[in-house]
């Protein structure tokens, strides 16, 4: 277990470390990002056997008191997704070490590139839903930061933003049916809450639970109509295109799905409306990758398919959809990997992805298009290559769906074939008879592609010794049951499910012939994409309109508004009962010496409010503060008040230095006008944190810590001072803390006075 978590760490430990170990342009960056990747490969198939034949769990302490854990499970399912993470995560990175050149910020991409690769790990092998969560969305951030690493174009910026904007919201949402399935099920561990799914299927709150889960892993899949998100991402490096938006990121969704299936699928909403959505996404994306010009926008939308497919296998939680749905996953990393380097290996080459200025790549790069072919061909699930097993199995899955979804299925899996074929048969025609400085790739950038082609093709001829035991053993995690004996193969004899297979390659063939000879593609504009405009124009717009109307620069509506919600959010919580009496303040007569203290504060905080001068308003607040630390003196607190003398010398120090750069004073005049609901609000602010105070001591259910203080402070600080060695050993991180904001604001009110700005007339 140990190795595991090394591997997961790894490339954490790599982004650390790369700015040390290479300049920001250095190409040896990519490949010591490379070894980091491939130390957490090597390390999980270490552990790969012994994991095949019995799970591995790790927690490590983090806020038990509240079930949050850093747990590891390592299973089937968790090792197939990790393996794809860093096994074909070692080729993207040694392929990027190669495409990107010395002018591009290197060391910058590969730390990205490390932070991704490390929050992917954590989201597979999390058994926690918190810590997984964190990981989630760590995914996001990196991923952001990925898609926009070509800031300096608008387009990477926007596409950035959108991703960032619609997987995180729907992260937000899935946090909240996290934390309400932990709090249904007793705790945030998945195999404890999959021990207790009857207690979800029992709650009332499980449909939305549910609901809120499944916009999160369909937000991070591009499900409709979340999809939008994914083509606008294709602004970003092709390195980045091929490992998160084709073998990683959007398959956290599926995973999320194939991890809580044996929990959820039972709520009525999650398996009907997950393989609804799949199947739509699979037809509609098709249609839109059948409809682009630029070659990484279509194998975006064949993507976001692709996508739909599996999660319409992984919704129902039965065994031959959920073999189905994860043996797909493996072909659609490889064959999806390797078309996207390859798209980047055109590109580079010649210096577009148009499909309409391309010419043939058969004539001037044949050794990078019969590996796109073949790619392709595997995608339209052509035999013998694997994506026509998965195909297959998927087509007899889908066959047995109620009511349109087999026939839309069918026609999904048609319009797969056709724009896979735009990609294996008419780029080796092309469409332009300019081959400009087109030229064939170098070894260095083809062996990657070529060694993902050829697991295409030996996952066809060899599924079940390549990947069954893999698969079986994934499907059983995913069922959280024992592994069910599968038999992938090539050939199953004719069935309806072949005819279903050969009706898609036949009307695939067609409408390929119909689009590409007749009419160039031509890229609808999306309905989403103008919703998603609207809405982030609205909400902007909406935003800037509320931030106005209480940002006016007057500092009284600031601290109208503030001690408002605060007065708003006591009284619900008292009309609600989540604040109620209970116990009794101690009794205790205080002495008459102890009454004039308390008044004298008041009495200077009145002041204060009536000055007519800054002067007389900061020499009020002083005697605030100066009676405050006499009143502590007298309760027995000579530490605190020496402590309060302290802050409130410095303060008026403060304030008496900063007058010469603040503006004119308010008028004797305004300040004579009373609002009744200014001091209507103060009082009830003040007995409100009066009450407070009261049912916070009167409350008190456990034993004062004050004594352990009492007892330890010699003992284990070595210091008789028990208020000082509380500051300084017990809460010593806290009070580093408080002397960090104090250094900065000191700063700040150096360089404040150091500026010396033209005094106001």
């Amino acid at each position: 277990m140990s190795a595991l978590l090394v591997a997961v760490l790894s490339p954490f430990a790599g982004a650390a470390l790369l700015p040390i170990l290479a300049g920001p342009r250095a190409k040896r960056a990519g490949w010591i990002a490379s070894g980091f990747i491939g130390a957490s490969f090597a390390l999980i198939c270490l552990r790969a056997p012994s994991i095949l034949q019995e799970p591995l769990q790790l927690s490590l302490g983090w806020a038990r008191e509240i079930g949050f854990s850093f747990s590891i499970l390592a299973d089937g399912l968790s090792l197939l997704f990790a393996l794809l993470i860093t096994g074909i995560g070692l080729i993207v990175f040694t392929f990027a070490a190669v495409y990107l050149d010395e002018t591009e910020r290197i060391r910058r991409f590969f730390c990205y590139l490390l932070i991704f690769a490390g929050a992917m790990l954590g989201v597979v092998l999390s058994a926690n839903l918190v810590s997984l969560y964190v990981f989630w969305e760590l995914t996001s951030v990196s991923s952001f930061l990925l898609i926009g690493f070509w800031h300096e174009r608008e387009a990477s910026r926007n596409g950035a933003l959108k991703a960032l904007v619609i997987t995180v919201t729907g992260g937000l949402a899935m946090l909240v049916g996290f934390i309400m399935v932990g709090i249904i099920a007793g705790s945030f561990e998945i195999p404890t809450i999959i021990a207790n799914r009857h207690l979800l299927t029992e709650s009332p709150w499980a449909t939305t639970a549910a609901l809120l889960i499944i916009a999160g892993a369909m937000t991070k899949s591009a499900q409709l109509p979340f999809h939008l998100w994914l083509p606008s991402a294709m602004e970003a490096p092709t390195p980045v295109s091929a490992y998160l938006h084709a073998a990683t990121m959007v398959k956290a969704g599926l995973y999320l799905v194939a991890r809580l299936g044996p929990a959820m699928h039972e709520i009525p909403v999650w398996s009907p409306l997950l393989a609804t959505v799949g199947i739509a996404t699979m037809a509609w994306c098709s249609f839109l990758a059948l409809r682009q010009k630029d070659l990484k926008a279509l194998l975006a939308f064949s993507t976001v398919s692709q996508l739909g497919l599996i999660m319409s296998l992984l919704a129902w939680n039965r065994p031959d959809a959920t073999s189905a749905g994860l043996f797909h996953i493996l072909n659609h990393g490889l064959f999806k990997g390797a078309l996207f380097l390859l798209v980047g290996v055109i590109e580079h080459a010649a210096h577009t992805r148009d499909l309409t200025r391309l010419p043939s790549l058969r004539r001037y790069m044949p050794r990078t298009y019969i590996l796109l072919a073949v790619a392709a061909l595997s995608m339209a699930g052509i035999p013998p290559l694997g994506g026509f097993v998965s195909k297959e199995m998927f087509l007899d899955q889908a066959l047995g769906l109620p009511a349109l979804l087999p026939q839309i299925a069918l026609i999904g899996a048609a319009l797969t074939v056709a724009y896979s074929m735009g990609l294996a048969l008419g780029l080796g025609e092309g469409r332009s008879d300019e081959a400009g400085s087109i030229h064939e790739a170098s070894a260095g950038l083809l062996w990657g592609p070529a060694v993902l082609v050829a697991g295409a093709v030996v996952l066809g001829l060899m599924p079940q010794g390549l990947a069954g035991h893999l698969v079986e053993a994934a499907t059983g995690a995913a069922l959280a049951s024992h592994p069910p004996h599968l038999h992938l193969a090539l050939w199953h004899g004719f069935n309806i499910t072949l005819a279903a297979s050969v009706a898609a390659i036949a009307g695939g063939l067609v409408i390929f012939a119909a689009w590409w000879r007749q009419r160039d593609p031509d890229a609808p504009t999306l309905v989403a994409d103008r919703a998603y405009t609207g809405w982030l124009a609205g909400l902007e717009r909406y935003s800037r309109a509320a931030t106005d109307s209480y940002m006016s620069g007057v500092v009284s509506r600031y601290a109208t508004i503030i001690v408002g919600v605060t007065v708003a959010g006591c009284i619900a919580a008292l009309s609600t009962g989540v604040i109620t009496y209970s116990g009794s303040w101690p009794s205790r007569t205080p002495g008459a010496y102890e009454y004039a203290a308390s008044l004298v504060p008041m009495i200077a905080a009145i002041a204060a409010v009536r000055a007519t001068t800054r002067l007389a308003a900061i020499i009020a607040l002083g005697a605030s503060g100066y009676s405050l630390a006499l009143l502590f003196a007298l309760l027995g607190a000579p530490d605190l008040a020496l402590t309060q003398v302290m802050v409130e010398t410095i303060s008026v120090a403060l304030f008496l230095a900063a007058f010469v750069f603040l503006p004119p004073y308010y008028s004797s005049a305004r300040r004579t006008v009373l609002r009744p609901w200014s001091l209507g609000l103060a009082v009830t602010f003040g007995f409100g944190a009066a009450y407070l105070v009261y049912q916070a001591r009167a409350a008190r259910v456990a034993t004062s810590i004050s004594g352990y203080f009492v007892e330890n402070s010699v003992e284990q600080a070595g210091g008789h001072n028990i208020v000082n060695v509380i500051l300084v050993d017990f809460r010593g991180l806290d009070t580093l803390g408080e002397i960090s904001v104090l250094g900065i604001a000191a700063l700040a009110c150096f360089a404040l006075i150091a500026l010396k700005p033209e005094r106001r007339s």
